[in-house]
């Protein structure tokens, strides 16, 4: 019996499924990782993997990275004895960072995606007066009640097209939520204009990735986040960015910086810190006021602003802010799609690699533009494409609506490693077509 093995046995006696998270779950057994280095994990019976999670994306630069290690350990410091519950000077200073890199007027720190935009939901009924919300389809927003609705949504339940039907998430949503969310599609705009113009009067915002990013990569139309921009203005409601994932990474370091469309708020997370614990709620004076001297709109936490979590942000920030970084891993990303879109083509498998910035993921069909493009790729292909890269020691999901990541430390050299390993997984996927 393997380390891993012994580990998930004692783990299932004292935690549901053996995992404190669904998305580390595998089969037979999840993974124990022990030790990070740069690209890589080491489990705990030795097996070394090139890493294309990357903690969903939130580690930047790779792990154990000496330069944001020595700054973070440095600002630790400056606070010494310090833990949580107080401002800081740290604090003040990573806001201002935060702010050089993203064009916001206002932001405030929490800890999780899930707390950063159940403050959105709330200060933006505070600010409208109006109580519902109006979703993209196929969208992970978190997993409270008000956001956890049509997440990876089976397509024989999601409806028309151009009247999507809002399903639960996960089980033990309250159905009266589930019910009253508005549910629009992906990159139609003019579905979209009928569905928030006829729900316009209960609807305080409407809540989106700019890029649909949870189920992979999916980039919006020319001119659609603009004209959603202008719908909403004209509508009277709020304009919402989860840039939680595309935050630091996209061109620009944000979606709203390089579509140049302004969200009244959007929520950051992940790369924000480099793997610790940081999320962060933004957007313009107004809006964000609600919390502060409107007093209108609750905004509390004990380990908001916690030390550890600002000085990590501060050294990772500070390390980003010049964009070299952010460049390097673009640059990496298209010589993968390039390499692996014509690798399949030259195959004859119908295939395609999105990304951009460090965020990326393979789709075995010819097209995606919305969810339901996404979930129509050939699971049967992925599945062999998956398992494929695992067996040459690339750490990837299993299933296919998901999205991988690399960080800094992915350099030449293991760049090269994926790229060779992928050639040989689509050899597998095209042999089993024959």
């Amino acid at each position: 019996m393997t380390k891993s093995e012994q580990l998930y046995q004692r783990a299932i006696k004292t935690v549901p499924g053996g995992v404190h998270s669904n998305s580390r779950a595998r089969s037979p057994y999840p993974y124990y990782i022990k030790k990070g280095e740069g690209a890589y994990i080491t489990d705990v019976d030795g097996n070394r993997y090139i890493d294309m999670i990357m903690g969903n994306g939130a580690i930047f630069f790779g792990h154990g990275y000496a330069p944001f290690t020595t700054r973070y350990q440095e600002n630790l410091t400056r606070c010494e004895g310090l833990t949580t519950g107080w401002e800081t000077e740290l604090a003040v200073e990573a806001a201002e960072a935060f702010l050089r890199i993203i064009p916001a007027e206002r932001v405030r720190f929490t800890n999780t995606g899930t707390e950063a935009i159940t403050h959105v939901m709330q200060m933006a009924r505070a600010y409208t007066g109006k109580n519902d919300f109006a979703l993209v389809e196929g969208a992970y927003d978190g997993w409270s009640d008000e956001v956890n609705i049509s997440t990876f949504p089976s397509l024989k339940d999601v409806g028309d097209v151009e009247n999507p039907v809002p399903v639960p998430g996960a089980g033990g949503l309250d159905p009266r939520i589930v019910a009253n969310t508005v549910i629009v599609p992906f990159n139609n705009l003019e579905v979209t204009r009928k569905i928030l113009t006829a729900n316009k009067d209960r609807l305080a915002a409407l809540i989106l990735e700019p890029v649909l990013i949870d189920i992979g990569f999916v980039e919006p139309k020319p001119g659609y986040l603009q004209g959603l921009r202008e719908l909403c203005d004209e509508l009277g409601i709020l304009l919402v960015f989860d840039e939680l994932l595309t935050g630091f990474r996209v061109p620009e370091g944000s979606c709203q910086k390089w579509f140049n469309v302004t969200p009244d708020l959007s929520i950051f997370g992940k790369a924000i810190a480099n793997g610790h614990i940081m999320a962060a709620v933004a957007g313009k004076s107004d809006v964000m006021e609600t919390v502060a001297s409107k007093g209108t709109a609750s905004f509390v936490g004990t380990f908001n602003g916690h030390i550890y979590s600002v000085a990590a942000a501060l050294a990772a920030l500070t390390l980003m802010e010049d964009g070299s970084a952010r460049e390097g891993m673009e640059k990496n990303i298209q010589r993968m799609k390039e390499h692996f879109e014509a690798t399949a083509k030259a195959l004859g498998i119908p295939a395609v690699m999105n990304g951009r910035g460090g965020h990326l993921q393979w789709y075995f069909t010819d097209h995606v533009e919305n969810y339901r493009d996404a979930a129509g790729s050939n699971v049967e292909n992925y599945a062999i494409f998956a398992n494929a890269m695992l067996e040459q020691g690339i750490m990837v999901i299993p299933k296919p609506l998901a999205h991988h990541a690399i960080s800094v430390s992915h350099d030449e050299q293991v760049i090269d490693r994926i790229i060779a390993a992928a050639d040989r997984a689509l050899e597998k996927v095209a042999q089993s077509r024959k």
